[in-house]
């Protein structure tokens, strides 16, 4: 996503400028406390951070620690992801990557078009239909 942000579902200034916000209260909670220890980041962000992108991370990361679900949280998390961004009607983008030898998401957006999987179900069908997406 960092190396292609054109194939990014989203729009490429949002995701910039979401990314620099997340990075700059990301930054600000870390300051406040250097060398802080994991439990105590954990905790940092739960709670001071008023980003909900660090609130989110902060609970994955509790999630983790559970040694009996924590593999099956992050492959959830990363199966969501990865098939959230996937589906893409840049067709440009997807080659100019494919040229490069392909990255991972378009090369799953490859199996998805193959299998005729082109937009994400949040899409609504009406608007589907009407942009050629099946």
């Amino acid at each position: 996503m960092s190396s292609c942000p054109q194939l990014v579902p989203d729009d490429d200034e949002w995701c910039k400028s979401l990314y620099k916000d997340v990075k700059k209260e990301a930054d600000r909670v870390l300051a406040v406390t250097p060398g802080v220890e994991y439990q105590q980041l954990v905790q940092l962000l739960s709670s001071n951070a008023k980003h909900q992108v660090l609130r989110n991370g902060a609970k994955l990361a509790t999630q983790l620690e559970d040694s009996g679900k924590g593999w099956a949280a992050l492959a959830q998390f990363w199966a969501e992801k990865i098939l959230y961004v996937a589906p893409s009607e840049n067709l440009e983008g997807h080659a100019d990557a494919i040229a490069f030898g392909g990255e991972l998401i378009t090369l799953i957006w490859a199996s998805l078009a193959h299998a005729g999987i082109v937009s994400r179900l949040d899409v609504p069908a009406d608007t589907a239909a009407n942009s050629g997406q099946v």
